[in-house]
């Protein structure tokens, strides 16, 4: 009878336990699944790990999009940011986190250009060379990754730019920007032309 029993108490535990495995599988499917952003808007070839986008498709945590010379790509993400990147670009959607009032992004730019538009902190773009980090509520802002070097340039909202090598911080205004190149501190910001800004809007319209 006490075989039976701790046979009998032993099985339940163990359904117990599969049942709770089971739960955690399909709670990560469901957190892997639930889409990152959106596209709203497509010029010219954007792929996602080789499949062509189209407006109203969703970007998942992980995905990388690459957008052809002279094309345009606009991503809405779930919080409401909009980043859009521009032709000869390639980002990855590193990490995502928008669950009640915690809200958390953060991207992977190999190459190329983005204008990012958010109220989301923290919001973070890295390079190989360091990695831009919005310092305010709202902000509108450029960055630019090239093979020796980056760039930031912000139009509105304060943004921070940190070298990987030194971990030396700028913290760049409205209407100011900056670079940073190989193994060497963020230069010292300065106010930017309009035409500065001009060349970097009109990649990214």
């Amino acid at each position: 009878m006490r075989r039976y029993w701790d046979s009998r108490t032993t099985g339940r535990k163990l359904v117990k336990v599969l049942l709770a495995i089971f739960g955690l599988v399909l709670w990560a499917g469901a957190a892997a699944a639930t889409p990152a952003g959106t596209v709203i808007g497509v010029r010219g070839l954007c792929t996602d790990h080789g499949h062509v986008l189209n407006r109203g498709d969703a970007v998942q945590i992980s995905d990388t999009l690459n957008v052809m010379a002279g094309g345009n790509l606009k991503l809405q993400m779930a919080e409401g940011s909009v980043i859009s990147v521009a032709g000869g670009s390639s980002i990855t959607v590193a990490s995502y986190e928008s669950a009640g009032s915690s809200r958390a992004v953060k991207v992977a730019l190999t190459q190329g250009l983005l204008r990012i538009t958010s109220g989301t902190r923290p919001f973070e773009v890295s390079t190989a060379f360091g990695t831009a980090a919005v310092g305010s509520d709202f902000t509108d802002w450029f960055i630019k990754a090239e093979p020796d070097s980056a760039q930031v340039g912000v139009l509105s909202g304060i943004v921070d730019l940190t070298s990987n090598p030194t971990e030396e911080s700028v913290s760049i205004p409205a209407h100011w920007g900056t670079r940073l190149e190989v193994n060497r501190a963020p230069v010292p910001p300065r106010v930017w032309s309009q035409s500065e800004f001009n060349g970097f809007i009109r990649l990214t319209e």
